[in-house]
């Protein structure tokens, strides 16, 4: 992301996720699954990072991509495996 960008919710242009092939090399780190109703994108700027809770698919083993995209055209991708 361009250190110009304005890091609040006027900077992103789009957020997408969807399904993809899973990797079966890659490595895998667990994260704390926590449930939520909101999943509104925002940033924390005591932490300095973006946070969106979403609510994933029920469908173990399934991979996919989480893509934030900003104004300026930079984009973030995390990828998931879902348990």
């Amino acid at each position: 992301m361009s250190a110009r960008t304005r890091r609040d919710g006027s900077s992103i242009k789009s957020l997408r996720a969807g399904e993809v092939a899973c990797d079966a090399t890659a490595s895998v780190d667990d994260i704390e699954a926590s449930a939520t109703r909101a999943t509104t994108l925002r940033y924390d700027a005591t932490a300095g990072q973006f946070v969106y809770n979403w609510q994933t698919p029920k469908q173990p083993g399934r991979c996919y991509s989480v893509t934030m995209t900003t104004q300026d055209g930079s984009s973030l991708v995390a990828f998931f495996r879902l348990k």
